[in-house]
């Protein structure tokens, strides 16, 4: 929120890159990060926006040590008019493209998986839910395709982290596989995870 004060703005900064160390611990490869400063249409003067883009730019590279800070963003996220979300979009996507690059090949199952999940489900609905996909599975036993919770998680992972879906993995019950990655830029309002007590709103 780039109406909070440096000191706060720069507190979450450690928080949140602190938060993405410990959980992608174990992945293969470092993260790219972007920052998002919030509310820039509440911010009226254009110098101290760029001034305040730049402190924080400073603030991100030294939080982000383990993964790549790739740039600071400032959007108006409460509108589809907002600025410069047309940029931050292809920025996005860029990334994905080079996740995909740089991650190894998928197995046959995972290309089974990605189409089964293509024609079976994403052309009606842009998220399932890992219980969801499961009872469908079962029901369809596709070949190749594992239907024990475990196996299938291992799938989803994999195709997440080539950049071919978004795969939340929560726990057993709770994961969701989000098809369609625009879906989180175009129709997602408000803070989708968060540690107990984060208070603060998109």
């Amino acid at each position: 929120n780039l109406l909070l004060t440096l000191k706060e703005i720069t507190a979450q900064v450690y928080y949140w890159s602190a938060m993405i160390g410990n959980v992608c611990s174990k992945c293969p490869q470092q993260s790219s990060i972007v920052v998002v400063g919030t509310h820039a249409d509440c911010v009226a003067d254009e110098r101290k926006l760029e001034h305040l883009g730049s402190q924080i730019e400073q603030v991100a590279r030294n939080a982000i040590k383990h993964h790549i800070f790739v740039q600071f963003t400032a959007l108006n996220v409460t509108s589809f008019s907002a600025r410069n979300l047309h940029n931050f979009m292809s920025l996005l996507y860029d990334i994905i493209n080079d996740m995909r690059v740089k991650c190894p090949a998928i197995s046959l199952n995972c290309h089974i998986m990605y189409a089964f999940l293509n024609e079976k489900v994403s052309k009606n609905q842009d998220a399932i839910s890992l219980s969801q996909l499961l009872t469908l599975l079962s029901h369809e036993i596709p070949k190749f395709l594992p239907t024990e919770a475990t196996e299938v998680s291992k799938l989803l992972k994999t195709l997440s982290e080539k950049g071919f879906i978004v795969f939340f993995d929560t726990n057993l019950a709770d994961s969701w596989i989000v098809l369609h990655q625009d879906t989180l830029l175009e129709k997602v309002n408000g803070v989708l995870f968060a540690p107990a007590g984060f208070d603060e709103h998109i």
